[in-house]
């Protein structure tokens, strides 16, 4: 924790180095929700019988403060011409689902930009599965198109939609991904292989601001 602060390994107080204060300040919804995710997987894995698995455990543990996903539908669904973003199929009311193209279990915090629609056949074969090459750059080629529109649709309904913090979630979960040798979900129960060239896709993301 030395970047944080100097750990002298003494004492009964700490002197944050400069600028940490303000950088926890600047993402602390991403930090609560990051922290809260994990503490309702834990509890979760330790009282399986108990809850059974219809418990929404983080509105228990923490009360009703997440926003209905259903408000990113319209944001979404001009955007993708009403169609679902992984196999293209028309939308319907009934078949249209909000999905985290990062799942929520592999990084449990709604970022805007992360969110697509799918049909619920797709979502359902997703699962929490990271989605093939094919798919990224669908995702990072939407959001560099339209990352400002998203931003300000669902920013006015209170989730947190900054696209630099979703580019490097996505990063870390791909990079994860490569060194584990893992596969990526393409379609129905198709698993293949992580394209070597997926940090192509990144190259035009917008940088990490320092301030």
């Amino acid at each position: 924790m030395d970047f944080l602060y100097a750990n002298t390994g003494a004492g009964t107080e700490i002197v944050l180095r400069p600028g940490v204060a303000y950088c926890f300040r600047k993402v602390h919804a991403l930090l609560t929700d990051l922290v809260r995710g994990a503490w309702s997987r834990y509890v979760r894995q330790l009282n399986v019988a108990a809850l059974g698995v219809a418990t929404d455990l983080n509105e228990f543990l923490f009360g009703s403060e997440r926003i209905s996903l259903a408000v990113v539908r319209p944001v979404l669904l001009d955007i993708q011409n009403g169609r679902c973003f992984y196999c293209g199929s028309t939308l319907t009311p009934a078949s249209t689902q909000v999905d985290h193209f990062v799942a929520w279990a592999r990084y449990p915090v709604d970022l805007g930009h992360n969110f697509v629609l799918a049909d619920s056949k797709c979502n359902r074969q997703k699962l929490d599965r990271l989605p093939a090459c094919e798919h990224l750059a669908t995702w990072t080629e939407r959001n560099s198109r339209f990352g400002d529109q998203i931003a300000e649709g669902l920013t006015r309904q209170g989730i947190i939609s900054e696209l630099t913090a979703s580019n490097c979630v996505a990063q870390w979960a791909y990079g994860q991904t490569e060194i584990a040798r893992g596969l990526t979900w393409l379609r129905k129960g198709e698993m293949v292989p992580l394209d070597a060239r997926w940090r192509e896709f990144f190259k035009a993301a917008p940088a990490i601001s320092d301030k």
